[in-house]
């Protein structure tokens, strides 16, 4: 399969484009995903992919300055550029520089995409052609260390039942290893290091993390080569190592194993790890897909029983993990943020910390799923994001982009550490809520119910229910709003009503007794009374005016 890499600086639409379509169908795999290009390009030196799908516009490196540096580091893998309307000539210079093609983000569909890809596959078919079979170009360039390597990555990668393109690509190198026989029943054995004080903004270099990640795979090498002389071992999903044993070559009790990979991370780097044994395979072709999906199952106990750091597969009965630690379909915190935006309007620290408090022992109370820990904070990053207008992202801002936030997130390996994330995020937007854009706290408050009616005004709105919709008191808000805008707050909200009453009088498609009731007053007689208060004519005068 044609190995694919996403490089987009926004989560959101790496994860559209990645589950968009079915790959396979393309003969392809997304075999990673970076979120800038720095990190791109690491990736690339890393994994090798056939196929780069980039954004035109990121920070710190654009896609053209990206694809410039791919080309002069000798990548000659295809490119296809994802761009906004206003980027054509963007997109131009990327087709000078050898782009396959360029998609608007907008107009992407599965179709659309899988054109490009065909014409990218058929690229990759012919230059493989010409250069001779890749595997027999790796038989001829590494050893058989590098080539297991590769193989099992593959494997793991693969997420169909139908392993026939693999075998047909395999086979040959797989008999001359004798790879069947070395790793009969395999089982995976995966390692995964954290930090175990994690901070709100703490940002770990993918230079620092990558040159972490190879020294302790060098140690971890060299009391594998103890143990057994047969295994693969490989650094995966960027932030641990997994590694895969023949089933006879693993001790009787992983507990030995387990205790020295721990201390090995806990002397040399002063962190913590937990280590995760799946079941063995059938065989090396299959049966990986359930090691990968016990692997998932046990990180998602110990996110919660952090406790036990080795935990093996066949220790719980299947049903029994599945049924003991299955997740809320939904965990919904929407209805706090009617409470958060209250304490951010009126500036009440005290409240936004409670709030966040309420978030934490959610978590404590209902378990959900790590994925949906991990949303519902970044829920909360976007919340007060879109609170804090006219504030952009950015390290001189004191705003982090999205995407470090998932990072940092991504690296809270317990519910113990993400709670710690979530009551310093509190804090922090508590101290820096005071400081924003956007004018007093009388300003805010005057916004936040001007906004409120203008999404509400179809309602019968009254002084108690806005006041109650912004969480403060009827006279603090008539007083605040009479002070700041020279009007009473029942004049601005029939003044809006009478906005809207004129685009429908300007239908023709309404009885009066019909805009009346759409638009919440007590009766056509009030509405008729107000309209001509407001406009100086009855609603049927003007609507007699918009037919001429």
């Amino acid at each position: 399969m044609y190995r694919i890499l996403l490089v987009d600086d926004e989560p959101l639409i790496l994860a559209g484009i990645a589950s968009m379509m079915e790959w396979g169908d393309y003969d392809c795999v997304v075999a990673d995903k970076a979120t800038n290009g720095s990190q791109a390009l690491e990736k690339i030196e890393e994994i090798q992919p056939d196929i780069v799908i980039t954004d035109i516009k990121m920070p710190a490196m654009n896609g053209l300055e990206f694809m410039e540096e791919c080309r002069n580091r000798g990548y000659q893998g295809e490119f296809i550029l994802l761009t906004n309307l206003e980027e054509f000539s963007l997109a131009q210079r990327a087709l000078r520089l050898g782009a396959l093609d360029y998609l608007v983000k907008i107009e992407i569909t599965p179709e659309i995409l899988g054109e490009s890809l065909q014409k990218a596959t058929a690229i990759c078919r012919e230059k493989q052609e010409a250069e001779g079979s890749p595997v027999i170009q790796e038989v001829l360039q590494k050893n058989a260390e590098e080539i297991t390597k590769k193989f099992f990555g593959e494997i793991l990668e693969n997420k169909r039942e139908d392993c026939g393109k693999l075998r047909e690509k395999w086979e040959k190198e797989v008999e001359r290893l004798g790879l069947e026989k070395l790793y009969e029943s395999p089982v995976l054995v995966w390692i995964r290091p954290y930090q175990q004080e994690t901070h709100l903004f703490q940002k770990t270099e993918a230079a620092e993390q990558k040159e972490i990640m190879e020294y302790a795979s060098s140690l971890l090498k060299q009391f594998m080569d103890r143990i057994s002389p047969v295994y693969c071992m490989m650094n995966w999903e960027r932030r641990g190592i997994l590694a895969v044993f023949p089933q006879k070559e693993l001790p009787d009790s992983f507990s030995a194993l387990g205790n020295k990979i721990l201390t090995i991370f806990q002397n040399y780097f002063g962190n913590p790890a937990f280590v995760a044994v799946s079941t063995p395979a059938e065989n090396i072709w299959e049966g990986f897909g359930r090691g990968v999906h016990q692997i998932r199952t046990l990180e998602e106990y110990y996110y919660y029983h952090s406790e036990t750091p080795i935990l093996c597969a066949g220790d719980f009965h299947p049903e029994d993990l599945e049924k003991n630690h299955s997740r809320h379909e939904v965990f919904d915190i929407s209805f706090l943020k009617k409470d958060l935006q209250q304490a951010l309007i009126v500036q009440d620290r005290e409240k936004v910390e409670r709030v966040f408090s309420e978030v934490a022992e959610l978590f404590l109370e209902y378990q959900p799923a790590r994925a949906q820990v991990i949303d519902a904070c970044m829920n909360l990053y976007y919340f007060f994001f879109s609170y804090a207008e006219g504030e952009k992202p950015g390290e001189e801002r004191g705003f982090p982009y999205p995407s470090e936030i998932v990072e940092r997130l991504g690296a809270c390996f317990t519910l113990e550490e993400n709670i710690r994330w979530l009551q310093e995020l509190g804090n922090w937007i508590g101290s820096r809520m005071e400081s924003l854009k956007g004018g007093s706290k009388t300003e805010k408050i005057v916004a936040s119910v001007k906004k409120y009616v203008q999404e509400n005004y179809k309602e019968k709105l009254t002084l108690a229910m806005i006041a109650n919709a912004i969480g403060i008191s009827q006279g603090y808000l008539s007083s605040v709003f009479k002070k700041q805008t020279g009007s009473n707050l029942n004049d601005y909200v029939n003044q809006v009503k009478i906005e809207k009453a004129r685009e429908l009088l300007g239908l023709h498609e309404y009885m009066m007794y019909e805009i009346s009731d759409m638009l919440g007053f007590e009766n056509p007689y009030y509405f008729s009374k107000v309209f001509k208060k407001i406009m100086g004519m009855t609603p049927s005068e003007y609507e007699m005016t918009r037919k001429n």
